[in-house]
């Protein structure tokens, strides 16, 4: 579409099609309007410049300056910060407005301009306007200076600045006024800023300059209704037309006495830009540095009055914020009382202002308390859609006069028991039952029963409609309650049928530890007609009064998942995450139930003490899950899967990974076979009659995977593979194996191991696969010989070996294949080039390009000089690389016992 047909355009298209190009980010499209015609320039200069503020229009470029103290600084990408921008659009904003009275010092500072052209005036009285026809500050709708873009600066932004900007802060008028000096020793200590502290400085600077801007823009004269030709509208201050606006809480009792005078305000944000609160660890060791420094002086009247003067800074501080929080209260009530239901959100949330030092951080937020308190005041949230982080509160406020009929996505995120918030959210929890739209929950555990009436609705509904005989009296009852103008919550769904819920994301669980939960199960069974994903993430920072006794773990409690459950039709994704926390026993039936999953993956951690007779009387049923393309099983619920369940994936299955928990040093535990000889000869003749009972003490390995691309087993499931499964897997790229125990498991391979059965018996191989990654005592039968076949045969174009704690081979059979590697993939080494010699035969040529081991046999006694000497290694990061002596293999990652290596291409003589 051209520039000139969008001229024809109604404004309501043209003002649809500017507002989805801002949303994508599209500034420099919109802004090129301003060059067609008056039609356009004027509707994109309103979109422009409503909200000229907001982060998409200042993001740092790409070339931002953001190394560390060390490096050189490049003065021109410092320019190029969003800081840049802020300050260059607060510039040009105020360079327009009339100016009414003097110019605060920090602004003259920065903006000198200003002050030159000042002009003293009643401050009863409105300034004219500039007559530039573009008066951008009648555009302005949203005044969001003061939010974390224009704070953000790097150290380096000092050398940048103006001398009279370095001038001002050096002054002992600002140090001693902008409240640096009053931070705890401990904390600048802690942020590196007792030494140099002209960065800190400069971060109270800012504030004082964001504060001042801020003030001068809402009290910048601009006319309204103004035409196309000439000035006819009318002069109001800039804070008379903002529908939203970001207050400095450092500067909030100067907009309470204003408050009148911002009678259009609909949202209202407050930035918390002073420094009250600190860190506890900051607060302990100023006290404790106190007591030190007084008791090394030896004077006991001094120990009294340092010590007091740290409580007295922090109930300074306190009493500070109590009155802004007060203040923030009062601002909203006055406004309510001027201008009824005119203001709809206020939001303070933690300010990252002093979070800009990256690694360091000093949060600053509202209490929850006061911010609760606050949207009181406001009205209820009118018929929203999505309840999250924004809204919650404010829906709190009001929780039973709130429109919940038009929530279609809650997402809120609460840590169990850690907040005022959590503690009104479960005693409100029915409000869930009036959200009828609603199609996806992201919510922290609410308790047992929080979704009981899902399941009675569904019960009921199931009654209602099951065919079977009809009670008159009820479905009297019924068409009696649907005619009422309300109705309980209990009979909502008779009115607006069942929920449609379709993503479930259950974060932690109330009350641990639990025999069982039942809000997994209840939503599954609700919601069982329409859910499509369902996942349940137990928190693993518990209480450690919970997770431990002592110093070890205490035995694992079970929580139990499945019972109760019913088809899943849709059912696509199911995740649950018990690690740390319990022992997850699924129900028997639990994936019998879910037939048209796409992903499965069951985690927990509780596998170390366990008895074979356990895991079968836990196992479960065969289920038929042909579409799954990745299973992911880790603890009980591997240990109690069904393997007969393989046979029905071999259409699709993608990702298998089969584990149990990991100790240190990846050490895994394997239990014996829990029947005696004679049993397992009975077992496997039960097995060649067809007669499969328990599938947890053998796996046949007889099933056909042929789009499977990785493999990851350790533990029971490794130390029972058999390598001719993988003739099914000709798509195979990553193989894990790990039989690394205490009581050193050891498995034999040789080439009858890694052959194909039959008459032929020639080896196995994958040629996609590119990781091969094996732990714990798998012993080559015929050494470093057979080793070379066994990788060159079964992997012919590996590319990353993890082999570790093997038996049977030694560093330099590793070693010798590394050094076949084809010098065409050989990349150049930063210090040195690899030569061609020209005369190696591609047949000796192999591709692997990282290999890790690790392992005292493989060492073979030698020690670190013996490594360096006869096997061609050197310890990288010694010295410089450019000293390394010979050449050295590139393109070759090698480590050994977690340390890197460089290869060289012959040992040194």
């Amino acid at each position: 579409m051209s520039m000139d047909y969008l001229s024809t355009l109604i404004p309501e298209c043209l003002d649809l099609i500017i507002t989805h190009l801002l949303l994508d980010n599209r500034q420099a499209d919109v802004a090129a309007l301003l060059q067609v015609n008056k039609t356009l320039a004027a509707e994109a200069l309103r979109h422009l410049y409503a909200d000229p503020f907001q982060h998409p229009f200042h993001p740092p470029a790409e070339d931002y300056y953001c190394g560390n103290e060390d490096e050189e600084v490049d003065l021109e990408k410092v320019k190029k910060g969003p800081l840049g921008t802020v300050d260059a659009l607060a510039r040009m904003l105020l360079a327009r407005r009339g100016v009414l009275g003097s110019v605060p010092e920090v602004v003259a500072v920065v903006f000198p301009e200003l002050a030159a052209v000042a002009v003293s005036q009643d401050t009863n009285t409105l300034a004219s306007p500039n007559s530039n026809p573009l008066d951008y500050l009648t555009h302005i709708r949203h005044l969001n200076l003061c939010i974390p873009i224009a704070y953000t600066w790097q150290h380096e932004v000092l050398h940048t600045a103006p001398p009279a900007t370095l001038e001002y802060i050096q002054k002992e008028e600002f140090r001693h006024t902008c409240g640096a000096e009053d931070m705890l020793l401990s904390c600048r200590r802690r942020l590196k800023m007792v030494d140099d502290p002209s960065p800190l400085y400069h971060e109270f600077f800012r504030v004082q300059l964001m504060r001042e801007v801020n003030w001068m823009l809402v009290n910048s004269p601009c006319v309204v209704g103004r035409s196309e030709v000439e000035d006819d509208g009318d002069r109001v201050l800039l804070g008379q037309q903002l529908k939203s606006l970001v207050i400095p809480v450092s500067d909030v009792e100067r907009y309470l006495d204003a408050v009148c005078q911002f009678k259009s305000l609909e949202h209202v944000g407050f930035c918390l830009d002073e420094m009250l609160d600190y860190l506890e660890e900051d607060v302990e060791a100023a006290l404790e540095e106190d007591v030190e420094a007084a008791l090394e002086e030896e004077d006991e009247t001094n120990i009294e009055r340092e010590v007091e003067d740290i409580p007295g800074l922090l109930k300074r501080n306190k009493d500070r914020k109590e009155q802004a929080m007060e203040d923030l209260f009062m601002f909203v009530q006055e406004h309510g009382r001027l201008f009824p239901g005119q203001l709809k959100t206020v939001t303070c949330p933690e300010s990252e202002i002093w979070q800009s030092w990256g690694w360091i951080s000093l949060p600053q937020k509202c209490p929850d308390e006061v911010q609760f308190r606050i949207l009181q005041l406001l009205p209820p949230l009118k018929r929203p859609s999505v309840l999250c982080e924004e809204n919650w509160m404010q829906f709190l406020a009001h929780p039973r006069a709130t429109d919940l009929g038009t929530v279609e996505k809650i997402d809120a995120y609460f840590e169990s028991g850690k907040s005022e918030t959590y503690e009104r959210l479960v005693e409100n929890r029915g409000f869930l039952q009036r959200c009828r739209g609603l199609r996806t929950l992201s919510m922290g555990s609410l308790g047992k029963g929080a979704y009981k009436w899902a399941v009675e609705e569904k019960k009921a509904y199931l009654e209602n409609n099951s065919g079977g005989k009809i009670n008159n009296n009820d479905k009297g009852q019924e068409r009696s309650l649907l005619q009422e103008d309300k109705i309980e919550d209990r009979h909502l769904y008779l009115r607006h049928g069942l929920v449609p819920l379709e993503i479930a994301y259950i974060s932690g669980l109330e009350d641990l530890p639990l025999e069982v939960t039942d809000e997994i199960d209840d939503i599954a069974y609700a919601f069982s007609e329409t859910l499509t994903t369902l996942n349940l993430n137990i928190p693993k920072n518990l209480d450690d009064s919970i997770l431990n006794n002592d110093d070890e773990p205490t035995l694992p409690w079970t929580i139990r998942i499945g019972r109760g459950w019913v088809d899943l039709p849709n059912l696509r994704d199911l995740y649950i995450d018990a690690r740390v926390v319990a022992r997850l026993v699924l129900d028997p039936e639990l994936l019998v139930h879910c037939p048209n999953l796409v992903s499965l993956s069951l985690y927990d951690d509780s596998t170390f003490g366990y008895t074979p007779e356990e895991a079968i009387r836990n196992e479960c049923f065969p289920a038929l899950l042909g579409k799954c393309d990745s299973m992911t099983l880790q603890g009980w619920t591997a240990l109690t899967f069904h393997p007969e369940t393989l046979s029905s994936m071999r259409e699709k299955l993608v990702e298998l990974s089969m584990r149990t928990a990991l100790g240190t040093d990846d050490l895994c535990f394997i239990l014996p076979p829990p029947l005696g000889a004679e049993q397992e000869e009975e077992q496997e003749q039960k097995q060649e009659q067809g007669r499969h009972e328990s599938g947890w003490y053998r796996w046949t390995w007889d099933w056909e995977l042929p789009w499977l691309t990785k493999l990851d087993l350790n533990s029971k499931f490794a130390y029972e593979f058999q390598f001719q499964f993988l003739a099914s897997c000709p798509l195979l790229e990553s193989l894990h194996l790990n039989i690394h125990t205490s009581l050193a498991h050891t498995r034999d391979l040789d080439r009858s191991v890694l052959s194909i059965s039959g008459a032929s018996k020639r080896m196995i191989v994958l040629p996609k696969l590119r990781e091969l990654e094996m732990l714990g005592g798998w012993t080559i039968v015929g050494g470093n010989a057979f080793l070379e076949e066994f990788l060159s045969t079964l992997c012919p174009n590996l590319e990353k070996l993890v082999a570790k704690h093997w038996n049977g081979v030694t560093l330099s059979g590793f070693l010798s294949i590394l050094r076949k590697k084809d010098p065409m993939s050989q990349k150049a080494s930063p210090s040195m080039t690899p030569q061609d010699d020209g005369h190696q035969d591609p047949k000796d040529y192999n591709k692997v390009r990282e290999m890790e081991l690790a392992g005292r046999v493989m060492r073979g006694g030698d020690d670190e000089s013996e490594l360096i000497t006869n096997l061609g290694l050197v310890y990288m990061g010694w010295g410089s690389d450019d000293e390394v002596e010979g050449e050295v293999l590139g393109g070759v990652e090698f480590s050994f016992e977690y340390r890197k290596f460089y290869v060289l291409k012959s040992p040194l003589s």
